[in-house]
């Protein structure tokens, strides 16, 4: 069986490109997990190695799972979701796309009026 290794530089690199992605500094991170900006400076240099819990306290800030910290790739939860409703609408009739497409939308307007957007 082969053994897995996690190398503290590939996590740190992951965990920056995951905190890019959304836009975030490392400040900004360290005040939605209640760690230090040191600390996440250095997770994401692998000058250190956080725990299993600390990994999943960042990845879930961040909206990604412990599967994508360690796995080959991770994924923009948005394309998921896409990903996601496409699978859901293949079932589906023309005519039941065209008016889920036309309820969504409707759902859309109602839901940015609310929110003042």
């Amino acid at each position: 069986m082969d053994e897995l290794k996690l190398d503290s530089r590939i996590l740190g690199n992951r965990v920056a490109d995951m905190r890019l992605s959304r836009g975030l500094t490392q400040f900004q991170l360290a005040e939605l997990t209640g760690l230090s900006r040191v600390y996440i400076g250095y997770l994401e240099q692998g000058k250190r190695c956080g725990t299993l819990l600390t990994y999943l306290d960042i990845v879930s800030v961040l909206g990604y799972s412990l599967n994508d910290l360690v796995g080959g790739s991770f994924s923009d939860p948005d394309t998921e979701l896409i990903s996601e409703l496409s699978l859901a609408l293949t079932d589906c009739s023309g005519d039941e796309k065209e008016s889920i497409v036309r309820i969504f939308r409707e759902m859309l307007k109602m839901i940015r009026m609310y929110h003042g957007s």
